[in-house]
Formats: C-alpha cells, structure tokens, sequence
C-alpha cells in the first residue's frame, strides 16, 4: 500500500492545452494545470506496467487502476501469463484500505485517516495545496520528449520534509518523485519513486500508463471489498 495515495493524486491531469514546444509552459504553469484538471475530473482509469530496481534486481508487475473522486481506489496486479488472474487486488473505500493476495488467501486492513501514515501517502501528502510548501518543484529538459510534448517534473522534499520523514521510519532517507506529462490531454504517461537511504541503498519505481480514460461510468461496487471465505485478516487499522 506504500505508493497508493501518490497513484490517487497524480490520476487526474487533464487540461486541453498547446503540445510540442518545450518551452511553453512553465514547471508552475504545468502543476496548476495538474490542479485544475484534478478538481474537474470525477474518475480515472489507466492500464499500469511497474519496473521496480533495487540491489541491482529488476522486477516488472503489470495491472490496472482505477481512481474515483474524492478518496476511492482500485488497484489490481495481474499474473505475467494470463491478464485475467488476479494475483493482487487493493481497494480504498473511502473508510479503510484493503489489501487482498489470493495465494495466501489473506487480507491487510488499514485505516484511511491519518495523512501521514508512509503506506498511504509516500508522496506529497493529503492535499495539492500543500505541494509548493513542501516540495522545490523542477522541470527536467529532455532533447527527445519535449518535442513530442512531454515534460518531465521532479519533485525534491524541502529540509522540513526530510526531518520529519527521518523521524517517521527512525532513518535518514530521502524521496524524490517524478511525473511525466503529456500536453494537449495533459494526462499523465508515466511517474516515479527514487528512494535514497543513508547507507546509500536506493530503491527506484517506475510506473508507465497506457490505455488511459477519464470520467467513464463506473460499476456502484467497484470499490467495494467482501472478504473472501476463510481469509486471514490482518487488522492495522488501530495502529
């Protein structure tokens, strides 16, 4: 559940907009267009191929998602052969967030109320509004994707950040994020964690989207979770 409410935030970057200069907008120009399309849209649904890199190890896990305004989240991981299997499903229903891995026939349950919980929000928090307070916010030329109108931005965490993510995990690290932006539709292609611990471990997640669409008719159970017969329910909702 690390990277749920940072998926949630950066689902809905929809603005019509000028495509292929890459110098006319600029990184504060590009993130009140992020605002202004969030606050306008009512879903977003993508396909997702996550690349995760750590200690010299790459793993690829492929999915689908689906976010609903204001805080309602379906993410599910996929098997490798046969997209139809669901091999990890987590739902966000506005009240606490499920975790469900079908192999082991057991549940996580944690409690959505707490903005500062690492497993709910690894990124900028529980508000837009607090992105420029907290985060030195960048916008990273690219020779081949700013033609095309994509923009990269990297998200830095002020001194503020650092001290009380230290003090969260009792370690020294430091999390940058990145976001690449299609202008025109202003969605969102692709968005990254790089993680850098003080003993100089880094952990780095990519994750690309594809098959992208916004404000469709959802199913009323969607973000609904029943808990499969017998599962184990691990309970963290009082932690």
């Amino acid at each position: 559940m690390r990277h749920i409410y940072w998926c949630i935030v950066l689902m809905l970057l929809t603005v019509g907009g000028a495509a292929g200069n890459p110098d006319a907008y600029t990184v504060d120009e590009i993130f009140q267009h992020f605002k202004a399309a969030y606050d306008k849209s009512e879903n977003f649904s993508a396909s997702f191929e996550e690349t995760t890199l750590f200690s010299h190890r790459r793993n690829v896990a492929r999915g689908r998602l689906v976010f609903g305004k204001p805080n309602l989240f379906r993410k599910e991981y996929v098997d490798r052969k046969d997209a139809s299997k669901v091999v990890q499903l987590t739902i966000l229903d506005g009240e606490y967030g499920w975790t469900y891995t079908p192999l082991l026939n057991q549940v996580n349950k944690m409690k959505w109320n707490n903005p500062d919980r690492r497993e709910l929000v690894p990124g900028i928090g529980a508000s837009l509004e607090d992105v420029p307070k907290n985060y030195d916010m960048a916008l990273i030329p690219d020779e081949v994707a700013n033609p095309k109108g994509i923009y990269q931005i990297r998200l830095t965490p002020k001194p503020h950040m650092l001290r009380a993510r230290a003090a969260a995990v009792r370690e020294e690290l430091k999390e940058t994020i990145e976001i690449w932006v299609e202008a025109g539709e202003w969605l969102p292609v692709q968005f990254g964690y790089i993680t850098e611990l003080a003993d100089g471990t880094s952990q780095s997640i990519i994750v690309s989207l594809t098959e992208i669409e916004r404000d469709k008719p959802l199913a009323p159970d969607l973000f609904k979770f029943v808990v499969p017969k017998d599962a184990e329910v691990i309970d963290l909702s009082e932690n």
